[in-house]
């Protein structure tokens, strides 16, 4: 059985004022900084072998928080990076769809496959992504935590579930959730942590 602990980085100072980061970099706030050590002590429950980690600053930060409770070697892959979101990166949302409302229009209308100027959308993500899950599944350890983002997050954990477009979209993961799935025997079964409590059954579909 293989258990894989999807969490997302604690809150930052632009998830705060709703800027678009991307793979740019903000650090994390004290709010951040405090539910990354609750999940660390969670994790610590949960006989964690491996820890993987995006580059980015926000998860960097998180998982060296996390990592005090866990004392393990941490891996880096670039393939677990967040949502590239290209021209409007350091914008704040209401800046966005003032200056680009033709983009955000066409955004609305197709969120799962419009790029806007410069971004990714989710088929670039799941594209990006699948190699690394292949190698996550592929790993001895039993247990891991995976420390990335609120979009790439998602995708990860639809495209091990199989879910659809619709069901993804309607996945949400703030910051102080893990979701985590089980695997064996070929079936996998979904559960997620809020602030270190749980488990709760699925993935909170909307």
């Amino acid at each position: 059985m293989k258990q894989l602990y999807f969490v997302r980085h604690g809150q930052t100072e632009w998830n705060a004022i709703a800027r678009m980061q991307g793979q740019w970099n903000s650090d994390l706030n004290d709010t951040g900084r405090d539910q990354a050590d609750v999940n660390g002590k969670f994790l610590a429950t949960q006989s964690i072998e491996a820890l993987v980690v995006s580059p980015l600053d926000r998860t960097r930060q998180t998982a060296e928080i996390i990592n005090r409770h866990l004392n393990l070697d941490t891996t880096f892959d670039e393939r677990i990076m967040e949502w590239d979101t290209g021209d409007w990166s350091g914008y704040l949302y209401a800046e966005v769809k003032e200056k680009w409302p033709d983009d955000w229009q066409a955004l609305e209308a197709d969120r799962f496959n419009y790029r806007g100027p410069n971004c990714e959308n989710y088929p670039d993500m799941i594209e990006r992504s699948r190699p690394f899950l292949d190698d996550i599944k592929r790993r001895p350890e039993e247990n891991i935590a995976i420390v990335s983002h609120g979009m790439i997050g998602k995708v990860m954990v639809a495209e091990l579930l199989g879910l659809s477009p619709q069901q993804t979209l309607s996945m949400h993961q703030d910051n102080d959730v893990i979701f985590r799935l089980t695997m064996a025997n070929d079936a996998i079964e979904a559960s997620y942590f809020v602030g270190g409590q749980g488990p709760n059954p699925g993935v909170g579909l909307d």
